[in-house]
């Protein structure tokens, strides 16, 4: 529970800142190919079906014969989702039991018991094979029978071709072998097969490997300072790396210290016997530990989206810790689960069982309270314009809550301006703030300090109650020293040729986009010539910072009676004034948001920047070494994909100077919505494995930025002399690697907002003709996609 509230915290920060068939009496029909095009949607005949999957089985299995695949059934009529399981395993005949990468993806076997008698040999057959998935049988992604249905019925449903077509792509991706049926797998099945997943992680392969790998060497620079005879000027990147390293590993001191590092603060709020009480103790609390030790308001600084010249301090509420349906089963494991973990919290700063229930209670009808309140996304995806509040109103919103007292105490200026995006939510939190519910409000503030602290003090209450996930102590030089260690880590790791190298590559791209811009037939003019002017004005960040913010808290080793909490505090103390002086000051779109040796890159729409750190700008993204073909695969198509971010649903709503403005004629932005309404069909259904489905509204932005990113490169591979087309096409399937078991991508599925690697591969590719023509895919093969259903954008 403690995890799930730690990810709806860091959501709402981000929010913030991819065998010929037989020959058969039944002749009069044309044997339809593996995709059928736009007749997809049109729900076909048994005897259609069969001769579908007879020829997607082709190189697969031995050829069946049709009236052995047909026998029990009328061909004529129309096919079931029973049926087409049963034609499909029929026709791909007796699979083998999955291995390698086939078993990592394989669905848990599913109940075949309300199954009819006729049909489980053959669905038995599909669920030894890694085939079949329980949502086959009951229409739910988890396999639970969806309420007042049975899961007969899902059975009895009539199917399209697309969904033919998705049980054909579980085959090619068990077997793996045929680029033309699946060039993500084939491409990358030596190492799906063979690579190993570390003990302790989900995953292997791609950035998850190659971010296992910087961490070895961020691990070995550190242990090198550590490990050092020599004696380091004070306040200098070495120094401090050792002592914070060292006052991490001083165990038996944290652990004989247990709460007592936070007992004053929470101390300071049992005493509170008014909101201005409890104001003066956050207050010592936020300038002493840090922005987390505020409970009541937390507030981030963030661009501001009608301004992107200054920042605002965006307010949020207490963070519900379950779904609406939740709060309303109090008598479900759910509510009991987390209402014992706040009775457990409370437990643990010193109050009595009877008020930790109490005030459980109280706590779980406030959340209630703001889960009922909620807005949600409208369908339009339009980005929320912002309610801005002054210390003035908010006292006039909530006076009891003498909330201009608390933001002048906490170091923020009285002029301060302050954003809510949900001011639904928001009001309703606003009425909580009376007398008779302060002591609700101290639970509040001491779980706060709880939770976002503990990780620093003793071993029991970081794993009890802890959410920084810092799990050694070079994970936490990594967090709190990112800037020292990047500066490190570059001098050491990131040559000057390589920065060079990709400041070209990026111009190239940059300068293709324009092209592309200038060459689209549904862009007005003056559509085009803001499109343009925003292209003109990204800033583009690669490697490091160019000056490097370094943390000017001091760090005292344990020979000064240093802790690893009071260096952490001073740290967030320290951070939470660098905010206050951000808040204040103009925003530099130079300012570099992430740690150099992250494996990763980001687009700021807000800011109109483009990030590119050194940790992302090695292999398999970029080698110096390889082909400009293999590195434009890889690091291209993401710097592409990066500045298609700018104009992505999210980002066409931002300017040249990065404020949500509208620059668009009507007729463009409508046009354009179909355009992303064309790409969320093309990606609708499709799996990461057997059963998960990928969320294509979800996933919409990435899977343009995805698809924009590689028409780019192709565009620009296209200006060469003979270029490479399979080095680039493998470079950019090898980066997708990734090898993780099935219940890992189901919650990858549910959670990421990224299409599932193997669609970010398969489905991005399968749009570019210059694939077709260098492998020769052609219809019938099952990376194919007829050219009226393949998608772009930009």
């Amino acid at each position: 529970m403690k995890l799930k509230r730690l990810k709806i915290f860091m959501a709402i920060l981000l929010v913030t800142a991819s065998l010929a068939g037989c020959a058969a009496p039944y002749t009069e029909k044309k044997v339809p190919q593996k995709n059928t095009g736009t007749v997809a949607a049109v729900s076909p005949e048994v005897g259609e079906l069969a001769d579908y999957f007879m020829k997607a089985s082709e190189g697969y299995a031995a050829s069946p014969e049709r009236s052995a695949v047909i026998e029990g059934m009328e061909e004529s009529d129309k096919a079931t989702r029973l049926q087409m399981l049963v034609l499909a395993s029929r026709a791909f005949g007796r699979l083998p039991a999955p291995k390698g990468n086939a078993k990592r993806i394989a669905p848990p076997a599913p109940d075949l018991k309300e199954v009819p008698d006729w049909a489980k040999e053959d669905l038995q057959n599909l669920s030894d094979g890694g085939i079949l998935a329980a949502s086959d049988l009951t229409g739910t992604s988890d396999g639970e029978e969806e309420e007042g249905a049975a899961g007969s019925s899902i059975l009895e449903e009539p199917v399209t071709m697309k969904d033919a077509e998705i049980i054909s792509a579980r085959f090619y991706a068990a077997f793996g072998t045929d680029l033309k049926d699946d060039f993500y797998t084939a491409v990358n099945q030596q190492q799906l097969n063979t690579i190993e997943i570390p003990e302790g992680e989900d995953m292997a392969g791609g950035s998850t490997s190659v971010t296992k790998h910087t961490d070895e060497q961020l691990k070995a620079l550190i242990l090198e300072i550590v490990n050092s005879e020599e004696d380091y000027k004070e306040g200098s990147p070495e120094q401090k790396i050792r002592t914070l390293y060292k006052n991490y590993e001083n165990m038996d001191s944290r652990d004989q210290a247990g709460i007592e590092p936070l007992q004053k603060y929470l101390d300071a709020v049992d005493r509170a016997a008014s909101f201005s009480e409890l104001n003066a103790a956050i207050a010592q609390s936020v300038l002493e530990l840090g922005n987390f030790a505020n409970g009541l308001i937390p507030g981030i600084p963030v661009t501001d989206t009608k301004d992107s010249s200054r920042k605002v301090l965006q307010l949020m509420t207490q963070v519900p810790g379950l779904t609406k349906e939740d709060y309303e089963k109090q008598d479900g494991d759910a509510y009991k689960e987390y209402r014992n973990s706040i009775i457990e919290q409370l437990l643990a700063v010193g109050e009595s069982r009877e008020k930790a229930e109490a005030h459980a209670d109280g706590i779980l009808k406030l959340e209630k309270d703001l889960v009922d309140h909620m807005q949600s996304q409208d369908a339009s995806g339009k980005i929320k314009e912002p309610k801005y509040y002054t210390p003035e109103t908010l006292d006039e919103m909530m006076p009891q809550a003498k909330l201009s007292q608390l933001v002048q105490s906490i170091g923020l200026s009285q002029d301060v301006k302050m954003i809510v995006f949900d001011d639904v939510q928001f009001a309703s939190y606003a009425k909580w703030f009376t007398e008779e519910n302060l002591e609700i409000f101290k639970a509040i503030e001491k779980m706060a300090l709880l939770t976002g602290y503990s990780s620093y003090l003793s071993s029991d209450l970081a794993e009890k109650f802890g959410t920084a996930g810092i799990s050694s102590a070079d994970i936490a030089v990594q967090n709190f020293l990112s800037d020292e260690l990047g500066q490190l880590y570059t001098q050491r790791y990131f040559p000057a040729e390589s920065k060079a190298e990709i400041e070209k590559m990026v111009t190239m791209l940059t300068d293709t986009f324009k092209d592309r811009i200038n060459r689209l037939d549904w862009m007005d003019a003056s559509s085009k010539k803001e499109a343009l002017k925003k292209l003109d004005s990204i800033t583009v960040l690669i490697g490091y910072p160019d000056e490097w913010n370094l943390n000017r808290a001091r760090f005292k080793g344990t020979e000064e009676g240093g802790s690893y909490f009071e260096n952490v505090a001073a740290s967030e103390a320290e951070k939470w004034k660098r905010q206050i002086e951000e808040l204040e000051k103009p925003v530099d779109p130079r300012r570099f948001p992430l740690a150099a040796y992250t494996v990763n890159a980001a687009a700021s729409r807000n800011t109109n920047t483009i990030i590119f750190p050194a940790g992302i700008l090695q292999a398999p993204f970029y080698d110096k070494t390889a082909s400009f073909e293999t590195n434009l695969g890889s690091i291209g198509s993401t710097i592409a994909h990066e500045i298609t971010h700018m104009f992505d649903d999210g980002g066409a709503q931002y300017d040249a100077k990065g404020n949500v403005r509208d620059w668009w004629t009507n007729e463009d932005y409508t046009h354009f919505e179909k355009l992303c309404s064309n790409v969320v069909e093309y990606y609708d259904g499709y799996e990461a494995a057997p059963g998960i489905k990928a969320n294509a509204q979800e996933n919409l932005s990435e899977n343009i930025a995805d698809i924009g990113g590689i028409a780019c490169g192709l565009e620009l591979l296209s200006k060469m002399e003979n270029p490479d087309y399979d080095a680039f096409f493998r470079s950019y399937a090898n980066q997708w690697l990734r090898a993780a078991d099935y219940s890992i991508l189901k919650e990858m599925a549910e959670s990421d907002i990224h299409a599932p690697n193997n669609l970010r591969c398969n489905r991005v590719l399968a749009n570019f003709q210059e694939f077709y023509d260098t492998y020769g895919i052609k219809e019938g093969d099952g990376m194919y996609v007829p050219k009226e259903e393949r998608v772009a954008i930009w």
